[in-house]
């Protein structure tokens, strides 16, 4: 069905393309304006503003799963389906109402989810979060932690985990992760700061107690 859509060989198409195309690209993000425009141009199965897209988002949906999975191989995969599943709503006919990124991210947090569930031996990574708390941000740094930190991570909820990972893991500003994860500017900070105290209560105590 996607041939329909892109009668020529596309970049969504191509995973060893979606492989290597992260690590050239900025993936900037767009202002809430250009996003506008891609979300009207897209909706006409405008070629160009289908490769935008790419362009724009796949890095930072990569940098999303990959924050939550630490496995470039099996985040390249499934940031290719994301927009495998972008094509594949337009092409139906459901193309994203509102917010094309909080759409991807959305599409990108549940198939993250689902390979969680499928493989429960991954965990996200969490080397480099910068927490609120100077006493977790110095624990954070060290590398010897990272385990601890990791499982440790794994205990918070689906939300809190996706705050941590926009917000540290990405250094999204409040303003664009509320738009992500359709929330108020108030909400993220209200679980941001929930999502940073429940990660203190459980990591081991020899954490807190070292340094």
């Amino acid at each position: 069905y996607f041939l329909t859509l892109c009668p020529e060989p596309h970049p969504f198409l191509k995973k060893q393309d979606l492989r290597i195309r992260w690590f050239t690209l900025k993936g900037d993000t767009p202002t809430l304006e250009d996003e506008l425009s891609l979300l009207e141009r897209i909706k006409l199965h405008d070629q160009q503003a289908l490769a935008e897209v790419h362009d724009r988002y796949f890095n930072q949906i990569y940098h999303y799963i990959n924050y939550r999975l630490g496995d470039s191989d099996a985040s390249a995969d499934l940031a290719g389906e994301v927009f495998l599943a972008l094509l594949k709503a337009l092409k139906h006919g459901k193309p994203p109402k509102t917010s094309l990124s909080g759409w991807l991210y959305a599409v990108a947090r549940n198939l993250t989810a689902d390979h969680i569930k499928q493989k429960v031996t991954t965990v996200p990574l969490f080397d480099d979060i910068v927490a609120d708390t100077p006493s977790l941000t110095d624990h954070v740094y060290k590398a010897q932690l990272a385990p601890a930190l990791k499982q440790a991570l794994l205990e918070l909820t689906e939300e809190q985990q996706d705050v941590i990972a926009l917000r540290f893991g990405q250094g999204l500003s409040l303003a664009d992760t509320a738009q992500i994860m359709d929330k108020s500017v108030g909400a993220v900070k209200a679980l941001q700061h929930r999502a940073l105290a429940a990660l203190a209560r459980v990591m081991p105590k020899e954490v807190h107690q070292d340094g």
